[in-house]
Order: structure tokens, then C-alpha cells, then sequence
């Protein structure tokens, strides 16, 4: 498995060369951050040699119990660390993630610009907003479009909530049967799982419905605290107001 006293190695160099570029174990990050958690991650692989560096970004203000992220990464092909031209490599790939994504994901309105695209120079279609209704939601209210936000949350809710609630009621009674328990379980903790974001949508339905943009941004700057201390990046992220307060 490549190591983090390679990855120090490896990164030392692009690190040299962007002051806005910092590393914890594993992982390169744009700082200051703010709203979005933008990164690199050299991931585990079997062939130490061969390093397989992802490009994400998180939302911060997403709701703390749904997922920041929606499978938002990209492998960044740099080949192994044996070859000759691999640091030239490395670094090549890194520059193009952090100029072509990354930085342009630096603000809420870019990110939402991003998402809105027919295609991603990736070479292949990103995944939109819309398919992950907690961040499509968070992400309009942050913009300040809060009816948007409240339709889009409240559809997420009628559309799934039926489902997961029988769910959780088939599994509790499914616990009484020693041979069902431990099945009922894993459906328990499945559904409460897609339950929890529901519930703090809902917080923001009863804020944003009413127009009320101060609350709405005080739930989001609660849940990016939250977010911030979940990555362990507290010391790296930087509260700043969203889109929607510069016109409160």
C-alpha cells in the first residue's frame, strides 16, 4: 500500500508551487476552506507503486446525517512511481484537477454553475444536482432560491419517506423473531439512515417556507460547523456568510 511518507514525497513539490495547497495524511486540500471541501485523496492500493489519487468535493452545509458528496470524484491517472516521468506526471494531473474543478468549485455559485453543465471536460456526464435532492436543496437555499429549496426538499420527502417508514415498521416486527433479529437490524439501521436527512430537511422547510433567510442561514452555518469538525478540519475552515445573506 503506497505510504504516507511517499505521499509526502510525491506532493512536496506541487505543494512548493501552491501556497493555497496544504496536506493532511493522504490527502490534499484547497485552503482557506470555506463552504466546499475541495480535495485530493491518494487512496489505498494493493500495488504500493501504483498510487490512485482522487479529485472530490464536499458541502460543508449539507445535513450533518445525509452525505456530503454524491460520488462527486475522479481517479487522477498518473501511472506508477516507478516511472521515470511520474513526479512530472503527478504534478501535471494535479494542476489540471485544481484549474479545471476544483477551483472553480471554490464558491457556492460555481459549484452550482458546474452542476447545471450538459457535460464535464471529464469525458464522461457528472452526476447533477438534482440527483441528490439533500444537497440540491441545501445548495438552493444557500443561494438564497428558498422556495426552490422548499420543493425540492419536500418532493424528496413525499417521494421516500412511505417506503423507508414500512421498512422500519417490517423490521420491528420482524425483531421478536430470534432467527429474523438480526436481518431486522441491518433493515432498521438502513432505513433510519435515509430517514435522518428527512428530519433535518424538514428544519429547513419550516424556515425557508416562511421566508425567514436569517434562520435559514443560521441551520446552514450550524450544519457546516458540524461538517467542519466531522472532517477534522476545523483548524483549516473559515466561517464566511452564504450567497443568501448578502441580500437579507
Amino acid at each position: 500500500m503506497t505510504t504516507i511518507a511517499e505521499v509526502k514525497r510525491w506532493t512536496r513539490p506541487i505543494l512548493a508551487e501552491h501556497p493555497d495547497l496544504a496536506l493532511k495524511p493522504r490527502l490534499l486540500y484547497l485552503r482557506p476552506v470555506h463552504h466546499i471541501y475541495r480535495t485530493i485523496m491518494f487512496m489505498g492500493s494493493s500495488d504500493r507503486t501504483h498510487p490512485k489519487p482522487k479529485s472530490n468535493y464536499d458541502l460543508l452545509f449539507a445535513p450533518p446525517s445525509a452525505r456530503s458528496n454524491d460520488n462527486w470524484n475522479r481517479e487522477l491517472i498518473a501511472g506508477w512511481s516507478t516511472d521515470a516521468d511520474f513526479p512530472d506526471r503527478l504534478a501535471r494531473v494535479i494542476r489540471e484537477s485544481l484549474d479545471d474543478e476544483l477551483r472553480p468549485l471554490g464558491t457556492i455559485e460555481g459549484l452550482y454553475a458546474f452542476m447545471g453543465r450538459d457535460a464535464a471536460d471529464w469525458g464522461y456526464l457528472p452526476e447533477r444536482l438534482s440527483h441528490a435532492a439533500p444537497l440540491h436543496a441545501v445548495t438552493l437555499a444557500a443561494l438564497g432560491r428558498l422556495s426552490e429549496a422548499c420543493t425540492v426538499a419536500q418532493t424528496h420527502i413525499d417521494n421516500n419517506e412511505g417506503e423507508q417508514l414500512r421498512r422500519l415498521a417490517a423490521a420491528q416486527a420482524m425483531l421478536v423473531k430470534p432467527r429474523e433479529k438480526y436481518h431486522a437490524e441491518l433493515m432498521i439501521k438502513s432505513a433510519s439512515y435515509f430517514l435522518r436527512p428527512m428530519d433535518e430537511l424538514r428544519q429547513l422547510i419550516a424556515v425557508a417556507k416562511v421566508n425567514d433567510r436569517g434562520a435559514v442561514a443560521a441551520l446552514l452555518h450550524q450544519w457546516e460547523s458540524q461538517n467542519a469538525r466531522w472532517h477534522n478540519i476545523e483548524d483549516a475552515w473559515e466561517p464566511t456568510p452564504f450567497p443568501l445573506e448578502r441580500i437579507l
